[in-house]
C-alpha cells in the first residue's frame, strides 16, 4: 500500500511540475447537460464543486456536452479523463470519487390510474415503464418492471400520455419543459421522488485519472467536512432543481 501510494504521489507530481499560470493541467472532461447541475454554459451545482477542487490557472477543464450513453463510452475506453454524475453500477473499469457528490432524485409521469392508487414505487411493479438511453433506473428500484430506454423523451411522454405505457422516469423539468410540444392535452401526472441514489464523478482508469482522482477525493472531502457541499447543493434545490 506504501508503495502504491509512493507512486501515486510521484504521478501527481509529474502532471503538476510543469502546471504554471501559463500552463495549467488539462482536464478532458464530459458531461450530459443537467439543469441546474451541469447547464451548457458550464454552471451549475456540479461546476460549482469543479470550480473549487480544480480552480484556475493551475488547472483548466476542458468540458464537452453529448448524451449521457456516450460519456460512458467515452470514459470507459479511457478517451476522456472525467466525467459528472454516475452512479455505482454505471461504470465497470472506471474510478469513483471517493465521495458522493449528491443524492439524486428522480421523478416519474405516470398515468391518472397509476396515480390514483399510488404508494410508492411499488406501484409499478410489472409496470410498462421507459426511461432515456443508459440511465438503467430499473437498477435503482426495489421492485420489478417492464423496463425499456430510448433516446427520444418526448416519444415516450407521448406514449405515457396516450396511455400506452404506464411511467417515464426523468425529472420533473425535463419532463415539463415537453409538455407544450405533445401530440394531445397533457393526462399524466407527475410524481416526485420516486427513486434515489446517490451520484460520483467518475475518472479514467489511467494513470492521469488516477492522478486526478486522488487530487479530487482530498479537495472534495475538504468541502464536505466544511459544509459547503450541502451549502451548494441546498441553494441548487432552493432555485426548483
Amino acid at each position: 500500500m506504501r508503495s502504491f501510494l509512493a507512486a501515486l504521489c510521484l504521478s501527481l507530481l509529474s502532471f503538476c511540475a510543469g502546471a504554471t499560470p501559463n500552463k495549467p493541467v488539462v482536464i478532458n472532461l464530459v458531461t450530459a447537460s443537467w439543469e441546474g447541475f451541469a447547464n451548457p454554459d458550464e454552471t451549475g451545482y456540479y461546476f460549482d464543486i469543479l470550480n473549487r477542487v480544480f480552480p484556475l490557472p493551475k488547472w483548466q477543464v476542458n468540458v464537452q456536452f453529448m448524451p449521457f450513453a456516450r460519456t460512458l463510452y467515452l470514459i470507459e475506453s479511457g478517451r476522456v479523463d472525467m466525467i459528472l454524475s454516475v452512479y455505482k453500477g454505471d461504470v465497470k473499469s472506471s474510478l469513483l470519487s471517493e465521495n458522493a457528490v449528491e443524492l439524486d432524485s428522480i421523478d416519474a409521469a405516470v398515468t391518472p390510474q397509476i396515480a390514483a392508487t399510488w404508494v410508492g414505487i411499488e406501484s409499478l411493479s410489472h409496470k410498462k415503464v421507459q426511461a432515456m438511453l443508459a440511465y438503467r433506473y430499473n437498477l435503482l428500484a426495489p421492485t420489478p418492471m417492464f423496463y425499456e430506454e430510448s433516446s427520444d423523451m418526448l416519444s415516450m411522454l407521448n406514449s405515457v400520455n396516450a396511455g400506452r405505457i404506464d411511467a417515464v422516469l426523468d425529472y420533473k423539468k425535463n419532463i415539463e419543459a415537453l409538455i407544450p410540444e405533445l401530440r394531445a392535452p397533457q393526462t399524466f401526472v407527475i410524481i416526485q421522488g420516486v427513486l434515489s441514489a446517490e451520484t460520483f464523478f467518475a475518472f479514467a482508469n489511467t494513470e492521469k485519472g488516477q492522478m486526478l482522482k486522488h487530487h479530487f477525493d482530498i479537495e472534495h472531502k475538504k468541502i464536505i467536512d466544511s459544509g459547503e457541499q450541502d451549502r451548494l447543493y441546498m441553494e441548487t434545490k432552493a432555485k426548483g432543481f
